[in-house]
């Protein structure tokens, strides 16, 4: 009983109050009598502002995605400079990590390295450059001199 107690006599009288002035703010305002915001001298500023704030382009650009072979660029010319390439790295084994045992205190990692199997502890080589250096349940950090890679299950 209390539930409609509160229905009746508080939420439908609000309900009824607020779409009244919803209603009557729509009709007052198509009648003129109340004053609405004024969209049009805000425009009429805005056009002002971005006519102001015009800009022109420029169109004798070169096109960036038409390659032009026959002119030559200064800027790419060879015949003083040097051509220094980057170091060759090495490339790195097919290693995936398997997963990693947990025997006591000592934690291991299951890996295939180009297709052998091998179970490896933490500063163990994995082939001649490359060494164990961190073991974690979903990955394993592989060291090869001044470069690593972590590998994922």
């Amino acid at each position: 009983m209390k539930n409609k107690k509160l229905t009746y006599y508080v939420l439908i009288p609000s309900v009824i109050i607020i779409w009244g002035l919803i209603i009557y703010k729509i009709v007052m305002r198509d009648n003129g009598h109340i004053q609405s915001n004024d969209f049009s001298r805000i425009s009429k500023v805005k056009q002002a502002v971005i006519e102001k704030n015009t800009y022109q382009l420029l169109d004798n650009y070169p096109d960036p995605f038409f390659c032009d072979y026959s002119q030559s660029d200064e800027r790419f010319s060879s015949d003083d400079q040097e051509v220094v390439l980057p170091k060759s790295e090495k490339k790195w084994p097919a290693i995936r990590f398997n997963g990693y045992i947990l025997n006591g205190k000592k934690i291991k990692c299951h890996l295939t390295i180009n297709g052998e199997e091998k179970i490896l502890q933490v500063n163990e080589k994995v082939t001649d450059d490359y060494i164990v250096s961190v073991i974690t349940p979903d990955s394993v950090k592989i060291d090869c001199q001044s470069s690593y890679q972590w590998f994922k299950k």
